[in-house]
């Protein structure tokens, strides 16, 4: 319970902020009147008690799954292994990600379907899923992460200037809808679990990055 009541101040702390300057708005320049007014506040709240729920559910469940699957694959001593289910669980992780779900909608209806639901989220996961798979080899092989990130954003550069301008704002949107409450927290856990099997203060130093490797992908996937 006392980790169920920490995620619940959490959120709260992250939702009230802007909830009370929609109110502020409301009653000064911005006024959207008392049936949507209430609307948003019973969704507010919904929200910090959903929220707050599913994350302590992510940090019960998926963190611990994360570094042991993570730790489990670097022993095996595979980097096949290791690269093709770290496609598999970047892929799927992302596919159940809410942020993607909701871009991938707004997106679909923007473009009048044009641009499905679907294909939306199945082109951004197959780049993360890839980008994962980079991300652990990098572990693995000890690659500095300085040096991988320049390679990867030199090519989403390249990419920029080649890609049509209508699809540059979807591309790097969809790069943060990667970064959400379901994927961050099982991206971190395998990464850590990864790099636990060096030991030492270069697992504390590996452990870090891969989320930014993994949001790299459906910007280039996007584009």
């Amino acid at each position: 319970m006392n980790m169920l009541t920490q995620k619940l101040k959490e959120v709260t702390l992250a939702v009230l902020p802007i909830t009370i300057l929609v109110l502020i708005l409301n009653f000064t320049i911005a006024p959207i009147g008392a049936n949507l007014m209430w609307k948003f506040i019973v969704g507010a709240i919904f929200i910090i008690f959903g929220l707050a729920i599913f994350l302590f559910g992510a940090e019960l469940g998926i963190q611990s799954i994360g570094t042991l699957m993570g730790s489990s694959l670097t022993r095996t001593k595979n980097i096949w292994l290791i690269i093709i289910f770290g496609f598999i669980l970047g892929f799927f992780i992302n596919v159940a990600e809410p942020d993607l779900l909701v871009l991938a909608r707004q997106v679909s209806d923007v473009t009048s379907g044009v641009l499905s639901q679907t294909s939306i989220v199945i082109v951004v996961s197959i780049g993360v899923g890839v980008l994962v798979a980079v991300g652990l080899s990098r572990i693995v092989f000890n690659i500095p992460l300085h040096k991988l990130l320049t390679l990867l954003y030199s090519i989403i550069f390249f990419l920029v200037i080649l890609s049509p301008k209508e699809f540059l704002g979807i591309a790097f949107d969809s790069g943060g809808a990667t970064t959400g409450s379901m994927t961050v927290p099982f991206i971190l856990a395998l990464g850590l679990g990864v790099s636990s099997t060096q030991g030492g203060k270069a697992s504390e130093e590996s452990s870090f990055g891969l989320v930014g490797i993994a949001s790299a992908g459906p910007m280039m996937q996007s584009s």
